[in-house]
């Protein structure tokens, strides 16, 4: 009956569909993704996104200097300006011929001088070369080609697309090639294939730290629901004593009393447990207040008589009868932990390099030049969004699908 009803809700599953989508790619980004998580190209720092257009160049002006021997030297000037659905990825060869097979030009370095005699290089690209994108291409060293966001990875030789050796020019040395979708970062690398590596963590985080946070919650709740009296003041003193203080200031506090000396995998780990011991008081409280209702049912009552312990009539009985309202919960409350995780990474206090995060990316983000000048920088905010906002239209869906009055309630104005 819950499917049943959440399937009408089409909000609920466009939320489902898209938190799909991003856990398939999350769970196979080594296989989609380009390069590597790590493969930097200093010369390819911060180009713009090839899926939406590209670099040109122009020349401005020429300036006129001289040499150590008096002789007069022309220097040019270029501008660099990006170009809308121009370049980018095309559908045309070298000779200019429509293709089938999606393309790319390679970025050539420019020299440029301004008129107090300072260079600086501008990457463009060159349009008289174009070179096809392969598909299933194969590389010399193996990488992760699927993991179950982060654990268990099963590692292989081959990238979904790519630039192929053979199909590169010679060697040139101010000629770089390069797939970036989404435009690099500020070491070089894709960003694309850092998102679909971070995804990895921020959305593993949410589930993995809900399930902590829940069972928690549910022995907590459980044990203080049923036995009541002094058992239940304590438990919900120290419950209330975890409410009362702001969320984002106790994560901090528990990541200043925890070694910073922690290797990649220990860190993500530590977020996970700091996320779930912040988060498991609200739902120990709610769990309580249910369990104290539920135990004076005839049900449990039986169950009780019949000689069943008390852990037996908790697990067996009263626990399983939250079920609906803890999946709701655990659903509304993911975004929350991803949000946490990203908190924390941008922060400085979580991810950290060499792995990768959406908060970890967006830190990137955080001087005003970057947001002026590289605007595709903050793509993985783009995906924070969607994540939350696909786990709040499924959230919302189940709540309504898990509520009886709602429906009833529209089954009676139908019947009128």
């Amino acid at each position: 009956m819950l499917w049943h009803r959440l399937r009408k809700n089409r909000l609920a599953m466009i939320g489902a569909i898209i938190l799909l989508v991003l856990y398939t790619l999350s769970c196979f980004g080594g296989f989609i993704a380009p390069y590597g998580s790590n493969e930097t190209n200093k010369y390819t720092v911060k180009y713009g996104p090839m899926l939406l257009g590209s670099f040109t160049i122009d020349k401005i002006y020429e300036v006129i200097d001289v040499d150590e021997y008096d002789n007069e030297i022309i220097l040019p000037n270029y501008e660099r300006k990006w170009n809308w659905f121009d370049g980018g990825i095309h559908f045309h060869d070298s000779d200019g011929q429509f293709t089938l097979r999606p393309h790319v030009h390679p970025l050539r370095e420019f020299q440029s001088w301004d008129e107090y005699g300072e260079s600086e290089f501008l990457l463009a690209e060159d349009r008289s070369i174009s070179i096809p994108i392969r598909f299933f291409v194969q590389r010399q060293e193996s990488h992760e080609l699927f993991s179950l966001c982060g654990f268990f990875p099963i590692a292989g030789m081959t990238h979904l697309m790519g630039l192929a050796a053979e199909d590169l020019p010679t060697e040139q040395a101010n000629l770089h090639t390069g797939l970036f979708l989404f435009g690099t970062d500020i070491l070089g690398r894709d960003l694309w294939t850092r998102i679909l590596y971070g995804g990895q963590v921020s959305l593993s985080v949410g589930l993995i730290g809900i399930l902590i946070s829940i069972s928690i919650g549910l022995m907590i709740g459980g044990i203080a629901g049923y036995f009541g009296g002094q058992v239940d003041f304590w438990l919900m003193r120290l419950v209330e004593l975890l409410l009362a203080i702001p969320g984002l200031y106790l994560i901090l506090t528990l990541r200043y009393a925890i070694p910073d000396e922690l290797s990649p995998r220990q860190t993500y780990l530590m977020i996970v447990a700091i996320l779930a011991i912040v988060g498991w008081a609200s739902t120990g409280r709610m769990i309580r207040g249910m369990v104290l209702s539920l135990r004076e049912s005839e049900y449990a009552l039986a169950a009780k008589a019949l000689g069943g312990s008390s852990a037996r009539v908790i697990l067996r009985h009263l626990l399983p009868n939250t079920a609906s309202v803890v999946i709701v919960t655990a659903t509304l409350y993911v975004p929350y932990y991803i949000l946490g995780e990203v908190a924390l990474s941008f922060l400085g206090f979580g991810i950290t390099e060499p792995d990768s995060s959406w908060g970890l990316l967006l830190k990137d983000c955080n001087v005003s030049e970057v947001l002026k000048y590289s605007p595709w920088l903050i793509t993985p905010g783009f995906f924070i969004f969607l994540a939350v906002l696909a786990y709040n239209f499924l959230g919302d869906g189940l709540r309504d699908a898990a509520d009886p009055r709602a429906y009833l309630g529209l089954s009676k104005k139908a019947d009128s």
